[in-house]
């Protein structure tokens, strides 16, 4: 086996050339020592040219991992073929080393990781802000364009006239973060009846389904084939990575709510980022200080639509239809979410009307704020031990699948925070995938 190694980006490279059988395992451990230095936290293994890999080349893959790990850093694979895919995949380890298609994009994640390995160890030198009664210290992670990848059209929901042609296949892999209105089961027949708020996040699909049980239903797949699906009849799913990281801490014992959370982002953003186009997506791992939220007890197709031939929102319609929870719950747990904003402060010109009116709604019970839109949903679990970490998209991998689910629901603007790490996306465009429907 012959191997060399190069530097990227200031991130190690290393690219082997034959077998990864026992022999060409012990070949890449020397290597990999030889190559490795001190102050190298990640490493990218470019599987190119390697047409074999056996349990020899797991164990020595693994041995690299679990030291850089030490260092709070760990290894990335890129281009691996076929069968050595199949290997990884056969022993679980597809889930437990990141994998990418190309170099370069393995490459951008050890560098952002990296970076916010650094950010870390000088934390109050972050860029500070003090709003709203919290302080916010943010991390600049990338300036690439995020957008928001739509199937359906909310009014359908709204207006509870969804019928069995309006309903759209979601694969996992194309959702790591969405909400909108869903279900799980083997059939669109077999989910139509039972559809309400869902969610995608690290990994998890959780949805409140309105079959009368108040009892949220979810599903963690070990490992995404490509066949893991969901059946929705909207839903907004992101396109891009996180551009900021901010750290969230209320100064108040009441908490920051989720309107004042995007009201600061906002503010902040107006004053610091060029080109603001004034729509965020957040992602967010939060602990509690009180939950306020919403729920749609029916299923909004045309079979249950109002009488009235109204919306499912207005006055005369909205308690049969909707359930409220305007008593704080769950304080002191710990919460991730995902959701989007508007700030009716900007110009919104930039953005196709039609395109803002099939993503966002006025809530009843969203009261509070004329300057802002939210649609955010999230999920509780039992309190998990508060980290300093940059690393959300780790973290929300953590809770989900090492924590004690709670429940799930949609957020409603006066839900509050004592302190998150927030994922922030500046979108830039709302792409309507093919199968949407006008």
């Amino acid at each position: 086996m012959e191997i060399v190694s190069d530097r990227i980006d200031n991130i190690l490279v290393i690219l082997p050339e034959g077998r990864l059988d026992a022999f060409g395992a012990s070949q890449l451990d020397e290597a990999a020592k030889k190559f490795i230095k001190e102050d190298d936290f990640f490493v990218v293994i470019d599987m190119e040219k390697v047409p074999y890999l056996s349990s020899g080349g797991i164990r020595t893959l693994l041995v690299t991992e679990k030291m850089l790990r030490k260092r709070g850093g760990g290894i990335h694979l890129c281009n691996v073929n076929p069968y050595p895919f199949k290997v990884l995949e056969t022993a679980g380890f597809d889930q437990l080393l990141p994998i990418y298609s190309a170099r370069e994009g393995a490459i951008k994640s050890c560098t952002a990781l990296d970076m916010m390995r650094q950010a870390e160890k000088d934390w109050d030198r972050l860029p500070t802000y003090q709003k709203n009664g919290a302080r916010f210290r943010v991390f600049e992670l990338s300036s690439e364009e995020a957008v928001l990848k739509v199937v359906g059209d909310i009014s359908n929901t709204l207006y509870a006239r969804l019928e069995e042609r309006d309903i759209f296949l979601r694969r996992f892999s194309e959702t790591e973060y969405s909400i909108g209105l869903g279900a799980l089961g083997e059939s669109v027949k077999d989910c139509i009846h039972i559809l309400g708020e869902m969610i995608t996040i690290g990994g998890t699909m959780v949805c409140l389904p309105t079959d009368g049980n108040d009892t949220p239903d979810f599903l963690i797949p070990k490992r995404d084939t490509g066949e893991v699906v969901f059946y929705t009849g909207f839903n907004a799913a992101l396109g891009g990575a996180f551009n900021d990281i901010i750290v969230v801490e209320s100064e108040s014992g009441t908490g920051l709510t989720m309107n004042d959370l995007y009201a600061s982002i906002f503010e902040i953003m107006r004053g610091k980022r060029v080109g603001f186009k004034g729509m965020v997506s957040l992602a967010m791992r939060a602990d509690i200080e009180g939950v306020y939220s919403s729920g749609v007890k029916i299923s909004p197709i045309k079979e249950f639509a109002p009488e009235n031939g109204g919306a499912i929102m207005d006055r005369d319609n909205v308690d049969r239809w909707l359930d409220f929870n305007v008593v704080p719950k769950y304080r002191g747990e710990t919460m991730v979410s995902f959701g989007i904003g508007v700030d009716l402060m900007s110009d919104l010109s930039l953005f196709v009307k039609d395109a803002l009116d099939a993503l966002f709604y006025l809530h009843p019970a969203n009261i509070g704020s004329t300057k802002i839109v939210l649609h955010n949903h999230g999920v509780v679990f039992k309190h998990l031990p508060w980290e300093d970490s940059l690393d959300l998209d780790g973290e929300i991998k953590k809770i989900v699948t090492e924590g004690e689910f709670i429940d799930m629901r949609h957020l409603l603007g006066s839900t509050a925070i004592s302190r998150a790490i927030v994922g922030v996306l500046y979108i830039s465009d709302i792409v309507f995938e093919e199968g949407y429907k006008r």
